[in-house]
């Protein structure tokens, strides 16, 4: 029996930066797709299964830092990659360092190099959801 295909949400205002992160991703995971943070997080919210979202930092409305604070402040299992030209701009830094972004991928971006940084968000995601069980972190004793 084999395991269930992990699900990457693609968050992109542009259609064709979209279908660019489609193409390489979609041989090896299950892909949701969003245009802006207010549909991805619909879609978070309704699809538990989403392990990694792959979002622009440059959209309307609200930037992809926003939306993956919002994402590790609900739901701390799943790891945001980050997909920006302006990959030394502060708040890109600041939400890095705060851990509400996992890797930060420069534009543009090869093929490979975006297959690579979602493999290590996946296994980011399995050591999120593994390393704390259902009751809480662990406490040991001396």
């Amino acid at each position: 029996m084999t395991d269930a295909p992990v699900t990457v949400l693609l968050v992109d205002d542009e259609p064709l930066n979209r279908d660019l992160l489609r193409r390489a991703l979609i041989f090896d995971y299950e892909l949701l797709e969003a245009s802006d943070a207010g549909e991805a997080l619909g879609l978070l919210e309704r699809h538990g299964e989403i392990a990694v979202v792959v979002c622009d930092q440059m959209m309307p409305g609200r930037s992809g830092t926003d939306l993956a604070r919002d994402i590790r402040g609900r739901w701390p299992d799943k790891v945001a990659v980050l997909l920006t030209g302006y990959e030394d701009a502060a708040e890109v830094a600041e939400a890095r360092r705060d851990g509400a972004v996992f890797e930060v991928l420069a534009k543009p971006c090869l093929t490979e190099k975006i297959r690579e940084g979602v493999e290590r968000a996946v296994a980011e995601h399995e050591r999120r959801r593994t390393s704390t069980p259902a009751g809480g972190p662990l406490i040991s004793g001396g």
